[in-house]
């Protein structure tokens, strides 16, 4: 099977899959926005829900999944309809199982995550429900690390960018630094993926930035590189930067101008 992204038509926000060409089907979904006329029958707004659906593997108790779910930032329009068609809790719990098989929540077996997406929203950027409920998810699956030293799918999850003072440095295993390179996905590695993430990066040598920062500017911006299929030794690269404004651009073109092939 060859590797394929999809662009589903969510109008204003993001809701983006990756599946790689590997035997699993792998899949990497960045951001919903998943509006509640998109799930009517009669609406004429595309069934994104539906088609997103079409394409997910189903595990062996017939439960939709995806192997990763990163949200770039928490607008509504980044992580809309999260609540409704995802399960978020401990596997153990998941509470679909008498339901149609179309109608059970996605399960995520891994979080993808930025720190600084929550602690940059203020009076002025205020999180809505779905955006609170996946920082409740995100959290959980901190605390389960921490307590257990490991996790298994469904409770896994990434922390995409280091915080200020050192505040994500027990995190070890499950952190992914600003420049960093992986391609592991839900506990396994992958030769057909890799993955550098570019921002956030925290700033801590410019504290009058740091209060101009926004939920926005701490959007995820990472640059993957897929092969085709498994056949294929050349690379296709995909660079998803959420709502990041040219102020975050500017900073990482400061950073890696001396290795622009980063941001290819």
């Amino acid at each position: 099977m060859a590797a394929k992204i999809t662009f589903f038509q969510v109008g204003n926000g993001d809701m983006t899959l990756v599946r790689l060409a590997d035997t699993r089907v792998t899949t990497i979904l960045t951001d919903i926005n998943i509006r509640s006329s998109a799930d009517d029958p009669d609406d004429d707004m595309p069934d994104v829900a539906g088609a997103l659906r079409q394409r997910l593997m189903y595990d062996k108790d017939q439960r939709p999944f995806v192997d990763a779910f990163m949200l770039s930032h928490p607008d509504q329009d980044h992580c809309r309809g999260l609540r409704k068609h995802f399960w978020l809790g401990r596997p153990e719990d998941y509470p679909d199982d008498h339901l149609e098989r179309s109608e059970r929540r996605i399960i995520i077996r891994e979080l993808w995550s930025s720190p600084l997406i929550f602690r940059r929203r203020s009076v002025n950027h205020t999180l809505c429900d779905d955006a609170r409920a996946f920082n409740s998810e995100a959290r959980r699956r901190v605390a389960h690390w921490r307590a257990n030293g490991y996790a298994t799918s469904g409770n896994r999850i990434l922390i995409m960018g280091e915080d200020n003072d050192d505040k994500t440095d027990d995190l070890g295993a499950i952190l992914i630094r600003s420049g960093d390179t992986f391609n592991k996905i839900d506990g396994e590695y992958s030769s057909l993926f890799s993955a550098r993430l570019l921002a956030p990066a925290p700033h801590e040598d410019d504290q009058e930035l740091e209060t101009l920062l926004s939920k926005n500017d701490s959007s995820i911006v990472m640059n993957m590189e897929i092969s085709p299929s498994i056949f294929s030794s050349r690379k296709t690269r995909f660079l998803t930067g959420g709502d990041a404004r040219v102020l975050i651009w500017e900073r990482m073109w400061e950073r890696f101008q001396d290795t622009p092939e980063v941001l290819e």
